[in-house]
């Protein structure tokens, strides 16, 4: 059964609520880091889109974010914080689990289920994967018989689920809660789980204390734009899962001992005792290149997206 989503309920009751979760993927500095880049691209490439962007951005009304395009890239993510009727209508949208032995697309987008005709993208279904969303999303917004509201909330989710199809840990399912029940040991540092080395040890090294300039060295770094920004999300989901095939699970195929390996900060798991796998003494520099290279194809592809749909 399709569930319907209600933007206006949902956004009620997310600053009435006072919980929270751990992160499920890249945290905010990520997701402000690919939409800086995308910024920067647009500024260069497409700067009347950029001004409509903008323009629609300084409309927003839900007092979730600031309004500027930084900000605005993890409304997605805070709605689905402070709410447990927006985490569970919504959390399917932000992966494209791939199952790692038989990546079809088609099984881990629920059987990709379309949107209902004259159904806002915003409102379901529940069952859509990030290549779905990003789809309806960005004809949504392309649609000049959209409402201003819908174009809003068409913005705020493609500046989320654009960089979340380019999580690695977000392609792959390895049976593992996302990560989070199998740790990795790199050299002779402690063991860490998987999510949280990748979702936020490494954009913390990566990124840095300041998304800001970390967004101009990925977009100043050389690159071929068209090539970077060049398929489809289905494409860029699959670039992804090999991502995550050949780097993120790029260790021993055999662990050694189980360990109790901290958790997630807030999080509460069934595996407290996790399976440790040894790493190569280069997997953390390959793991950075990786990420700096997936948050720059991020960028490029969200600025595709967002110019394509402001013509």
């Amino acid at each position: 059964m399709r569930r319907s989503l209600s933007r206006l309920a949902l956004l009620g009751a997310a600053f009435a609520m006072l919980g929270s979760t751990p992160s499920l993927a890249w945290g905010p500095d990520a997701h402000r880091v690919v939409a800086l880049i995308a910024e920067r691209v647009m500024q260069q490439s497409d700067p009347a889109a950029l001004k409509k962007l903008n323009a629609l951005l300084a409309t927003d009304k839900s007092h979730a974010t600031r309004t500027d395009i930084a900000s605005e890239a993890t409304w997605a993510d805070v709605l689905r914080d402070k709410s447990e009727e927006a985490r569970s209508a919504t959390t399917p949208w932000h992966a494209v689990r791939l199952n790692a032995q038989n990546p079809d697309l088609s099984a881990a987008c629920s059987g990709r289920q379309p949107l209902p005709e004259g159904y806002p993208a915003s409102h379901g279904p529940r069952e859509n994967c990030a290549v779905d969303k990003v789809l309806q999303f960005r004809k949504e917004l392309a649609n000049p018989e959209t409402t201003s509201f819908e174009r809003v909330a068409a913005v705020q989710y493609l500046l989320n689920l654009v960089a979340d199809l380019n999580d690695p840990l977000l392609a792959i399912d390895h049976g593992d809660q996302g990560g989070n029940c199998v740790a990795v040991q790199i050299g002779g540092k402690p063991p860490v789980r998987l999510a949280t080395y990748w979702e936020t040890t490494l954009p913390a090294e990566v990124i840095g204390a300041n998304p800001i300039q970390a967004a101009g060295k990925l977009a100043a770094a050389p690159a071929d734009a068209k090539s970077g920004a060049a398929g489809d999300p289905e494409s860029w989901a699959k670039d992804s899962f090999e991502v995550a095939k050949s780097v993120t699970y790029g260790f021993a195929s055999t662990p050694g001992s189980n360990a109790d390996v901290p958790m997630p900060k807030g999080e509460s798991l069934s595996c407290a005792s996790v399976p440790v796998y040894k790493a190569d003494p280069d997997y953390e520099t390959k793991a950075q290149a990786a990420l700096r290279q997936q948050l720059t194809k991020a960028g490029l592809r969200l600025a595709s997206v967002l110019s394509e749909g402001l013509k």
